[in-house]
């Protein structure tokens, strides 16, 4: 083994996991950015230049042929995501948000199942990420003027955006890695995958439920809140794009000669001009296109990119193969846990990265071990707030709408959700045929 390596990529990672736990950034004049992706790519670019990641690491990591390749997955990730940001900027999220809350009148019972459920569909169809994003400050918002606790809101929010995540693949950049390094098709993956999504979705929400029925049986008065309606025709072309993309990569295998990647980033692409267009015709000023592409989460890219410089490396000194040997014979519930805890050590991206180089050295890899890596990607984000990204803006938010809610808190109700939840996925997956 190549010690060094190992050294090397240890410790960018404890220093990645420590920035992302307590925040760290850095302020250069009026531009302030986390530290985690930049410690990172200074760990990649000190692998790249010694040699940890092969002999010739930019051919075989960023310019390989297939799927593999970690570009078009950015690509397929931030096309995707695009549009759900544009959504976002339209207005349609914060329309939602604001017919069930007035439809809610004065029930809290009501008003959880409504948001509950909106979010679940949401997520299955944009980004869990753009969600937290849109409806945390949202949920802070009308819970200080009315007066109640938001916990089982917020809660229940970061629970259904986080589970519901796994329905599609498109939805969590862990899920898009996998499928695309073991070749799943956006339709086989969203067949075999809703029946633990769709179970464990409504398990995990009737168990927020469950811990806060007391105080959602308070009535409350919520006054009512203004319904902005989203320009018509941005609107349309929003939802025209989003479901012409969907459609499309669900059907993407029986079109001949069209690489997955091609399908989001045209769509997105389509959908921007469109709406550009349509802004220039109503002589309105762009802001919405600006404020969308600003809004991306452009950090995934120096992040992922490392990431793979990483596994590169760690498979270059012979740890991957170590590592793929000690999961070679165990059980889908034994790699499902271990993914699991791993997440909340590494932080789901790094750790869904190592653990499907590793399942792809495994000799007659039941396919089921796939599925389960894929789940607990997805539920290691409800531990900890290291679990995932979402965790660490979630609990950012919560902050600066001044929401008493601290990591000694997200671990107590997480670990009440989250380890029945990821053992009820698990189940599933491992009695369902699966192929």
């Amino acid at each position: 083994m190549n010690i060094p390596a190992i050294v090397v990529v240890a410790i960018t990672l404890v220093l990645m996991v420590l920035s992302i736990a307590f925040d760290w950034k850095v302020k250069i004049k009026k531009v302030t950015f986390a530290l985690y992706w930049a410690i990172c790519l200074v760990g990649a670019i000190i692998c790249l230049c010694v040699g940890f990641a092969g002999s010739t690491p930019i051919q075989s990591i960023f310019l390989a042929e297939g799927n593999i390749n970690p570009l078009k997955i950015l690509i397929i990730f931030l096309s995707c995501a695009s549009i759900s940001v544009l959504l976002d900027k339209i207005g349609f999220f914060a329309y939602i948000a604001a017919v069930i809350l007035n439809k809610s009148k004065s029930s809290q019972t009501k008003l959880f199942f409504s948001f509950s459920a909106i979010i679940a569909i949401l997520t299955v169809f944009t980004s869990n990420d753009i969600l937290i994003l849109t409806f945390t400050p949202f949920i802070c918002y009308f819970a200080k003027n009315a007066k109640i606790d938001p916990t089982p809101f917020i809660i229940s929010e970061f629970v259904c955006a986080n589970v519901w995540s796994m329905f599609f693949y498109i939805d969590n950049p862990t899920n898009i890695y996998m499928c695309m390094k073991f070749d799943i098709g956006f339709f086989e993956y969203a067949m075999k995958m809703a029946l633990p999504t769709i179970s464990c979705g409504i398990f995990a929400t009737f168990l927020v439920y469950l811990i806060f029925r007391k105080k959602l049986q308070v009535k409350i008065d919520i006054k009512e809140v203004e319904v902005v309606k989203p320009d018509r025709a941005l609107l349309t072309i929003g939802v025209i794009g989003l479901a012409t993309m969907v459609t499309l990569m669900a059907v993407s295998n029986y079109i001949p000669g069209v690489e997955l990647w091609y399908i989001p980033l045209v769509c997105s692409g389509a959908t921007f001009i469109a709406c550009t267009i349509c802004l220039l015709i109503k002589r309105e000023k762009l802001t919405i296109v600006w404020k969308a592409l600003l809004g991306l989460p452009y950090a995934l890219i120096p992040f992922l990119l490392s990431m793979s410089v990483f596994t590169a490396s760690l498979k270059e000194a012979g740890f991957i193969q170590i590592f793929a040997d000690f999961l070679s014979g165990q059980h889908l519930y034994s790699v499902g846990l271990i993914s699991f805890v791993a997440g909340n050590i590494l932080n789901n991206i790094p750790m869904t990265m190592m653990f499907t180089d590793t399942l792809v050295l495994i000799e007659n890899l039941p396919h089921n071990v796939v599925y389960a890596v894929i789940a607990a990607s997805n539920i290691t984000a409800l531990l900890t707030p290291i679990g995932s990204l979402a965790g660490i803006m979630f609990m950012k938010i919560l902050k600066q709408n001044d929401v008493k809610y601290n990591f000694k808190q997200f671990v107590m109700y997480g670990s009440v959700i989250s380890i029945p939840t990821i053992l009820l996925a698990l189940t599933i997956i491992n009695f369902v045929n699966f192929g």
